[in-house]
């Protein structure tokens, strides 16, 4: 009887370890400029629902959408995959636990959700937070819905044409200091077969944060250079950005 007991504890514990957090220093809060993802392939327009569904209302009342909250490292190891779910076909994962307002505030700032985002964003990051999942989301939306009061609606101006990065982060010093050492802005040129959009357009807005030790929740806005990120331009030439104008 002992043995078995023995037996039965060790099998119990890779499953007790998964609900332990990955050592991570602070969070990456990934933001998404929905055209430019959706310009990025022809097929994506088709393909997923978020695209499909885009407008230019709904870029309006939602300029960066959410894309995920990502325990990292500064040295670039960061944890993936921690509850052991394997990585494939978005909607084959398991549905998230949520309650109905978390829910329906994450349909709102994370339109791929119906493409089954969510899901893939908690098998390979959220699970190496250490946080339940209504937690998590919790925080996610919450930090998604601050950075688009702060920044969101400088972006929906210039669409159909370029801002700087300066003054992007002139906003950020106005509507909330805290935030503007603490972001970093990714552009790309989308591989879309029209010429005119084969320049390099505002991809993604990144936000890093500090672990809160007590929490284990998204703490302070982190400055990028605390976490070993050079510099807040990545990619967007001259520091200029283009933002793309979602078609009706």
């Amino acid at each position: 009887m002992r043995w078995k007991g023995l037996v039965f504890a060790l099998l119990l514990a890779p499953l007790a370890s998964c609900a332990e957090p990955a050592r991570f220093d602070y969070y990456l809060l990934a933001l998404s400029v929905a055209p430019a993802f959706c310009e990025d392939a022809p097929q994506r327009k088709q393909a997923f629902a978020q695209c499909r569904a885009l407008s230019e209302a709904g870029f309006r009342a939602m300029p960066l959408t959410l894309h995920g909250l990502w325990p990292n490292r500064t040295d670039r190891r960061h944890p993936v995959y921690c509850g052991g779910e394997a990585s494939g076909a978005f909607c084959r994962l398991p549905p998230l636990r949520l309650p109905a307002a978390t829910r329906a505030r994450l349909a709102q700032v994370m339109p791929a959700a119906t493409d089954c985002l969510d899901r893939y964003q908690w098998a390979k990051h959220g699970s190496c937070s250490g946080l339940a999942e209504a937690d998590y989301f919790a925080a996610s939306v919450a930090l998604t819905e601050r950075v688009n009061r702060a920044i969101g609606g400088e972006i929906a101006r210039h669409m159909g044409r370029e801002v700087s990065l300066a003054s992007l982060r002139e906003t950020l010093a106005r509507a909330d200091p805290a935030l503007k050492d603490a972001v970093t802005f990714d552009c790309q040129t989308p591989r879309t077969p029209d010429p005119a959009k084969r320049r390099p357009m505002l991809r993604e807005v990144r936000v890093h944060f500090e672990r809160d030790p007590a929490t284990g929740l998204p703490g302070q806005p982190l400055a990028y250079t605390r976490a070993n990120v050079r510099h807040y331009n990545s990619g967007c030439s001259q520091g200029k950005a283009y933002i793309d104008t979602p078609l009706d």
